[in-house]
């Protein structure tokens, strides 16, 4: 075998240690992600619970400012009752007052209601707000276990990504850059060995004189279908 395939095939396992380590670094990252998920959606339903009191709770104080007001209106009906004389000024007041009554025993109806749905949003406010404490205190076991194993995980990773440095500065800085180019559509596995007579990744056949040159490790060559680079195993 070519020496700087040796030395490209060195380079190669290095990087797939890498992709290994950032795959399981990735993998704590979609935990912590998915814990922060959780909080993110424990807090808007605090958000949204609060939200909901508040528009009722505006909308019952509306609803008292008109009880309040039809109140007045049926002190002032009743105050007219002790000043009008003639029948027919006491069937007006009487129609004016019965309206009034109406409509505040209505608006009274409205506000309990309302009030009734003031107190379920508040008591369903108070258990989105102890569901998210508990979830909170829940997760701080599980996050001081992440971090460790994140810790663990970057450290591996920067372990080999300082070896897979070291590796590329063996190979050949031509061989090298045609790699890395490969790499950018081919991910890691870039460099392949024959499988027969035929390329190792897309097997279309090599002709038998590359074959010879690649095996005699005289020639460092690469599939004309796929691109790959070409390798023999001894």
């Amino acid at each position: 075998m070519h020496p700087d395939l040796v030395k490209l095939l060195e380079l190669q396992a290095k990087d797939r240690t890498l992709l290994e380590a950032d795959q399981a670094l990735d993998a704590i990252l979609a935990e912590v992600e998915s814990l922060d998920q959780q909080l993110a959606d424990g807090e808007k339903a605090v958000a949204q619970a609060a939200k909901a009191v508040a528009d009722a709770s505006r909308r019952r104080a509306e609803l008292e400012a008109k009880l309040e007001n039809f109140r007045k209106l049926e002190e002032r009906g009743k105050a007219r009752m002790e000043q009008v004389r003639t029948p027919k000024e006491i069937a007006a007041v009487m129609t004016e007052l019965d309206l009034a009554r109406s409509i505040l025993a209505k608006e009274e109806g409205d506000w309990m209601k309302q009030a009734d749905l003031v107190s379920g949003l508040e008591a369903a406010g108070k258990e989105a707000e102890v569901r998210l404490a508990q979830m909170r205190e829940a997760q701080v076991e599980a996050r001081g276990e992440i971090d460790l194993r994140r810790r663990e995980a970057d450290q591996r990773r920067q372990a080999a990504l300082a070896e897979r440095d070291a590796a590329a500065g063996e190979v050949n800085r031509a061989l090298r850059a045609r790699y890395e180019r490969l790499r950018t559509v081919k991910s890691v596995r870039v460099v392949v060995a024959l499988n027969g007579a035929s390329c190792g990744a897309c097997f279309t056949q090599v002709p038998l004189n590359r074959r010879s040159q690649i095996r005699a490790g005289t020639l460092i060559d690469a599939c004309e279908s796929c691109g790959v680079i070409l390798y023999a195993e001894e």
